[in-house]
């Protein structure tokens, strides 16, 4: 295509996990750095984890490469299988030839193989890629599969590579004998501004066959606000950068091109062209759906009620109620009556300004030193009741976006979701990144509202209408008894507990604040800093025996475990996102929107 144009030997910007394009930024060194070392301990789960398109395969595949002769590995990057399926995968990427079909002839099989290479000299791995995909019984039987050893050494390291969630489920209480035995655990971050511009300039110089086409500043600040440092979303930027400057016979990308290839990718129609295309082949199922509304407005008006506000398209403010028995609104909070902000460990941003970004911090920082407010609602509109009980009127990722940054906005006004991160079909993905962005963080949970009253924070609920016939999303913005006030959109929505339950049967996600940044799950995967930072927080709600050492001991687990029951959670001592919610809750100085008010707990 422009390969020749711009004296390329191949696209510099492909999206295939190519080793020799590798650049390791600090995140990726460190990264690459714990493989190597858990390599060479030889025991335990070592686990890699990083964002959709931050270059987890494509380290990967660079630290098989470096492997010498003394190590023979295993390579899975479709782990969607069960453990009989997983166990033969791992024999024949060993190219162990048997013919066993159960779980116990294939490692038996398997042992015999790692004893030979034991006694050879050498070390077996096995690296599970997109290991976020495995289920809770592949991971327990990989858990097995480290218990195979000698009185002396164990014959098989394990790597898991995976998205986030990977993570979250490792800390689920399910995996807690699994996640006693990771040695080391590294997350990839997102690239700097210097470092997207130090990847470009490697990546342009190591497909060129003459001194390579340089980005100018404007170009690099395009691409990187475009991307957010996510090596894949530069790679699509600069690959269609260069594009549009070899349509324009441009021998220089500017940024004037730049601008305009990203504003291309930003507002591309293929959705709204695609939905126009197969509507005249979703026409009979429409047409079924109408027949069946009808049906429900002539003989039973009552059910439309329950659907008329919640899912309507056309009001975009105000409140509505919903025709639910016994149920009355409860006045919409005033603007006068703040609703805390979240601090942040950074520097503090002026008064009514913005949080400024760095080249070294791409996250948007908050303004946490003023209470975020809710917006005066809008006059009580009529309760409309002659609408589709779905919904169809507003695309769900719109949805999705409104109601994460309805939850955000309670934490503080203003904030913003990159157009980028609108197009992923992922939620978990979506929540993570855009949340991050603001300086917050999502956590998945089932929809239980029992749970979500406990973790006392504002939520995101995925809504299933009874019949199933479509999804959208709401934020859980307040809990005041028996009334639960949602916002669909702009659109103020009251339920009642036995309501929201017929709905809400999927996914929720918590939005929540780090506020002093302990890392990992303590004590599996958390630094020394971590549990330094964890004991000075329980010694501020009133812990005062817990002794500032980096050590997790009996008298930090006792504390750990007493604020665990008092907030209704398991109480295992193991300092998971649940966890930290609830300690953070225990102190009242911390400016945190509870959805049902402050809670009581210790405070120093």
């Amino acid at each position: 295509m422009y390969n020749h144009f711009f004296g390329f030997t191949e696209r510099p910007f492909k999206l295939v996990p190519n080793p020799a394009y590798l650049y390791l930024s600090q995140s990726h060194e460190e990264a690459l750095a714990h493989l190597t070392y858990g390599l060479s301990q030889g025991d335990g789960f070592v686990i890699i984890t990083g964002e959709v398109g931050t270059g987890k395969t494509t380290l990967c595949r660079a630290f098989l490469d470096k492997l010498d002769d003394n190590t023979e590995a295993a390579y899975i990057f479709n782990p969607k299988l069960n453990a009989v399926q997983l166990l033969a995968a791992i024999n024949a990427e060993f190219r162990i030839h048997s013919d066993a079909k159960n779980i116990k002839d294939l490692i038996d099989t398997l042992n015999t193989y790692l004893l030979g290479q034991k006694a050879k000299g050498k070390t077996v791995i096995v690296l599970i890629d997109e290991a976020q995909n495995l289920s809770q019984d592949v991971l327990e039987q990989l858990r097995l599969l480290s218990n195979l050893e000698t009185t002396r050494d164990k014959l098989l390291q394990i790597i898991l590579v995976g998205q986030p969630e990977l993570g979250d489920l490792l800390d689920s209480y399910d995996m807690r004998q699994l996640r006693q035995r990771m040695t080391l655990n590294c997350h990839l971050r997102p690239l700097t501004y210097q470092e997207t511009k130090a990847y470009i300039h490697h990546r342009l110089h190591i497909a060129s066959e003459k001194p390579a086409i340089q980005f100018d500043r404007a170009v690099l600040k395009a691409v990187y606000k475009y991307s957010g440092g996510i090596p894949r979303l530069i790679n699509i930027a600069c690959d269609r950068s260069l594009l549009s400057a070899y349509g324009k016979n441009q021998p220089n990308v500017t940024g004037r091109i730049a601008r305009h290839a990203i504003r291309e990718l930003s507002g591309s129609k293929s959705f709204q062209k695609g939905r126009f295309k197969t509507g005249f082949r979703t026409a009979p199922v429409f047409l079924s759906a109408l027949l069946v509304l009808l049906i429900l407005i002539l003989y039973r008006p009552s059910i439309l009620n329950h659907y008329a506000s919640f899912n309507s398209p056309g009001n975009r403010s105000g409140k509505i109620k919903l025709s639910v028995p016994a149920v009355t609104p409860s006045p919409a909070p005033k603007a006068s009556q703040p609703i805390p902000a979240a601090p942040q460990p950074d520097a503090l941003p002026d008064k009514g300004q913005k949080p400024k970004q760095t080249a070294h911090d791409p996250v948007k920082k908050p303004d946490y030193t003023q209470a975020a407010t809710i917006p005066e609602p809008s006059p009580v509109p009529r309760v409309v009741k002659d609408l589709p009980p779905d919904f169809e009127g507003t695309d769900s990722h719109i949805l999705r976006s409104q109601a994460l940054k309805a939850a955000m906005d309670l934490w503080y006004p203003g904030a913003e979701i990159h157009s980028a991160l609108n197009t992923m079909d992922d939620d978990h993905t979506f929540f993570r990144l855009a949340s991050a962005q603001n300086g917050l963080l999502s956590h998945p949970i089932t929809c239980d509202l029992n749970l979500i009253t406990k973790l006392n924070l504002p939520a995101i609920l995925a809504m299933h209408p009874p019949d199933g016939t479509a999804m959208g999303y709401v934020a859980l913005l307040t809990i005041a008894g028996r009334q639960i006030t949602l916002q669909k959109g702009t659109t103020r929505i009251i339920l009642d507990p036995a309501t929201l339950a017929t709905f809400c049967t999927g996914a929720a996600y918590v939005i929540w604040k780090n506020f002093v940044d302990i890392k990992g799950t303590v004590p599996l995967n958390s630094p020394r800093d971590s549990v330094l930072k964890l004991k000075l927080h329980l010694r501020d709600i009133g812990f005062k025996d817990i002794d500032i050492r980096p050590v997790y001991d009996a008298a930090t687990r006792r504390a750990i475990k007493a604020v665990q029951t008092r907030h209704g959670l398991q109480a295992d001592g193991i300092v998971g996102s649940l966890t930290k919610i609830a300690l953070y809750n225990e102190k009242k100085a911390l400016l945190i929107p509870h959805i049902t008010g402050m809670q009581e707990g210790k405070d120093s």
